[in-house]
């Protein structure tokens, strides 16, 4: 495993333990981690279950919830999109990526909100929930951006640091 794969590791760690913290409702490092993972670390499978086993280890402490499979589809989602969209790393594409991350986290997170059925099972429910949903991501993309700005930014310092740490583009 290369160094930079260590690098990340750490801090995909430590940005999922955000989640045990005290802090308004959807702020976390979840999104930025789950982009910074599937960036950083070159192995596909390795980016994947590096997040996943971060979050569930916190829901092991915090609970386990119905709509669980959801929220960890919406996070395999943002590891598979950075794949796709981050090479080359630039500003404008870790911004298109942290918002359509986001995005696709909140629909794959509230459908499954949708499933449990307390909005009732019909298209005017969907509607319901995705609605009601709003509020929270606006404090989603706060924690999403800055979350991502953070662990990218930490990374290329250290890379800067300790030129042995890099990704290779």
């Amino acid at each position: 495993m290369a160094n930079s794969e260590r690098l990340a590791i750490v801090l995909v760690l430590i940005g999922a333990a955000s989640r045990l913290l005290h802090l308004p409702p959807n702020i976390a490092a979840v999104t930025g981690v789950t982009i910074f993972a599937g960036y950083a670390i070159r192995n596909a499978w390795l980016a994947l279950i590096v997040p996943l086993a971060a979050m569930a280890l916190a829901d092991v402490v915090l609970g386990w919830y119905p709509d669980v499979l959801f929220t960890y589809g919406g996070m395999a989602a943002g590891v598979f999109i950075a794949r796709a969209l981050l090479r080359p790393l630039t500003p404008v594409r870790l911004v298109a990526t942290t918002l359509l991350s986001s995005l696709v986290f909140f629909a794959l997170s509230n459908f499954g909100v949708w499933t449990s059925g307390y909005y009732g099972y019909t298209f005017d429910g969907l509607v319901a929930c995705f609605v009601a949903a709003i509020p929270f991501w606006q404090n989603s993309l706060i924690a999403d951006f800055t979350s991502t700005a953070l662990v990218f930014g930490l990374y290329l310092l250290a890379r800067r640091a300790l030129p042995s740490v890099g990704v290779k583009a």
